[in-house]
């Protein structure tokens, strides 16, 4: 018998995945933080409308990658408890995925806060 689907068992395990995320990731603790600290800079600056859309996209990739990077690791830790060089690629790879969307991230950060933070010291 297939079981009944419900979309709040669904949505229930996905804050579950999030929260295990948390639980378990130093990363996706400190680039919620850097996350934060955007949406604070946002508010304070008053940025567009477009460059909300930016930083939530941003904030979104790197999050929403972490996660990707977190559940690969735990399946590739599952599937092969031993060293291997197969595995080792698979997490590499899972994890410089998340830095390219961080180091993306960090250049649109730039783009849109430097200015206000230059204008703020009189440049």
């Amino acid at each position: 018998m297939k079981p009944s689907y419900s979309l709040f068992k669904n949505f229930g395990y996905s804050f579950a995945g999030i929260a295990q995320a948390f639980k378990t990731g130093t990363n996706i603790r400190i680039q919620s933080a850097v996350g934060v600290l955007a949406i604070v800079l946002g508010f304070v600056f008053g940025i567009t409308p477009e460059q909300w859309l930016a930083v939530v996209i941003c904030i979104g990739l790197v999050l929403g990658g972490e996660c990707f990077n977190s559940a690969l690791e735990a399946v590739v830790d599952l599937a092969s408890p031993e060293y291997h060089d197969l595995a080792k690629a698979a997490k590499d790879m899972a994890a410089g995925a998340v830095m390219i969307f961080a180091a993306a991230s960090f250049v649109v950060g730039c783009i849109i806060f430097v200015p206000y933070l230059l204008s703020l010291v009189g440049w």
